[in-house]
């Protein structure tokens, strides 16, 4: 991919579950000067393969970038090699390359899938380095944070240096309109089995200073978003040196930062999609958010209701900790959600009995339970681990619980997914179908002499 043309393309594949990871990396993208190309957003709908296709007749040169999750790899899997097939049609030279939690979990498994590159971790500053290399058609096998196959064999290229600080880089891509909450704590200490944040970010925590926050806040008010939500692992230990110990000084004064911009009522903490630890809720933290953000519920990280299943998941906290915090909550007005997993490795019956028993106590109180099935994610201690299920008598709970409106989540989520699978399969027969009469129709365009001048140059 020699060269400085302006013919370049990056092409970003977005889905519903990877659109805050796109405006991140579009953010660190756009406008650069050392980066002469244009960037695009396709949609995983039943026009990407057309559209695609439209853009390989419009572009020399085009990277294809995607960002997914654990649960999304078979599907990007499939759909990938359908691009791959279309691409291979063209003229026109493609570069894949994926990123995000499962890639950099999952390095050679993705690679499998038909990529290029992976990035592995914080992409930041990996990502546009490689992108200068493949314009300039230099090696990108000395770029820090890169894995790829060689021969069939796995090449890594050494761990990125971790993103210090995150003051440096966009949380969001306003050029392109692409917003989302903004990230304000990356790296987490206490490296539960199950959850990849540790083992992607570190345990070292980094936070955003509270008035670039600000900034980035009057950005998108600027831009007509109208509220500001944030990302963290602990939304309560923001500011905090270890992550473990709270800073309300440093949550004080990100509140009142972000306030002024959006005004009080428009900023969330500790609410979706961030969380807060149980340990660390306390009466002084939620008469904190109550007073300077417009909360009208926090999310509680509680995940199991046994204490074995919480230890050995190293959570670091207590059951005790957990009906403590959702106390605390409701006495200030606010609402508890509370997430729970499910299908835990190792869960007995007893686990699973001690869990019923700690939402129903909860959902006594009035709290919201927010359920979610294991899913063994790559990277992680548990990567290896089966599937989760959900057993009837924890089901029936949850049906009875969703009718009250306190219980949302895997239940409802497993219901709506055989609707989903039946919509997706439709989907995909429209978006065959779509690209058998593009195809038909670009030939008689090609044959005739019809083709646009776009065409002709992809051609």
């Amino acid at each position: 991919m020699s060269g400085m043309s302006t013919k370049n393309a990056l092409i970003f594949v977005t889905q519903p579950t990877n659109k805050n990871s796109i405006a991140v990396l579009a953010g660190v993208v756009e406008g650069r000067e050392d980066l002469a190309l244009s960037l695009l957003f396709l949609r995983d709908d039943p026009s990407l393969h057309i559209r695609l296709q439209e853009c390989l007749h419009e572009y020399e040169r085009v990277v294809i970038a995607f960002s997914f999750c654990t649960p999304a790899a078979g599907h990007v899997a499939h759909l990938a090699g359908q691009l791959r097939a279309l691409a291979a049609e063209s003229h026109c030279p493609v570069f894949w390359v994926a990123g995000g939690p499962h890639p950099s979990g999952a390095p050679e498994a993705t690679l499998r899938m038909g990529f290029d590159v992976v990035v592995v971790g914080e992409a930041e500053e990996t990502f546009p380095a490689l992108l200068r290399h493949l314009i300039d058609g230099r090696d990108y096998s000395q770029v820090k944070g890169l894995a790829f196959l060689r021969d069939g064999e796995l090449i890594r290229t050494g761990r990125a240096p971790p993103v210090i600080p995150l003051d440096n880089h966009p949380p969001f891509a306003p050029l392109h309109r692409r917003f989302g909450p903004i990230e304000i704590t990356r790296g987490c200490p206490f490296a539960c089995r199950f959850c990849q944040t540790s083992f992607l970010f570190g345990g070292q925590p980094r936070h955003r200073s509270p008035e670039v926050v600000a900034e980035w806040a009057r950005v998108a008010q600027s831009h007509g978003i109208p509220f500001m939500r944030f990302v963290a692992p602990n939304a309560l230990s923001y500011g905090s040196p270890d992550g473990r110990e709270i800073n309300l000084a440093a949550v004080e004064t990100l509140l009142v930062e972000v306030g002024a911009v959006m005004g009080r009522e428009r900023v969330y903490l500790g609410s979706f999609p961030s969380e807060v630890r149980p340990e660390t809720v306390t009466h002084e933290a939620i008469r904190l958010i109550k007073r300077l953000a417009g909360n009208r519920n926090i999310s509680i990280g509680a995940q199991s209701g046994s204490q074995r299943i919480l230890d050995a998941m190293h959570r670091g906290h207590t059951v005790d900790d957990v009906h403590r915090a959702c106390h605390i909550v409701l006495h200030h007005g606010l609402l508890p959600n509370v997430d729970i997993i499910f299908g835990m490795p190792g869960e007995t019956e007893t686990d699973r009995q001690l869990t019923i028993r700690m939402i129903e106590s909860l959902a006594k109180m009035g709290a919201v339970v927010r359920t979610h099935v294991f899913v063994p994610l790559a990277g992680t201690p548990l990567a290896g681990a089966a599937l989760g299920t959900i057993d009837a008598q924890t089901d029936s709970l949850l049906g009875r619980l969703a009718r009250l409106g306190q219980q949302h989540g895997a239940r409802s989520k497993m219901r709506r997914s055989r609707a989903k699978m039946r919509r997706s399969r439709a989907k995909m027969r429209r978006s065959r179908a779509e690209m058998r009469r593009s195809r038909a129709t670009l030939r008689v365009q090609l044959c005739c002499g019809g083709a646009s001048d776009s065409e002709r140059r992809g051609a």
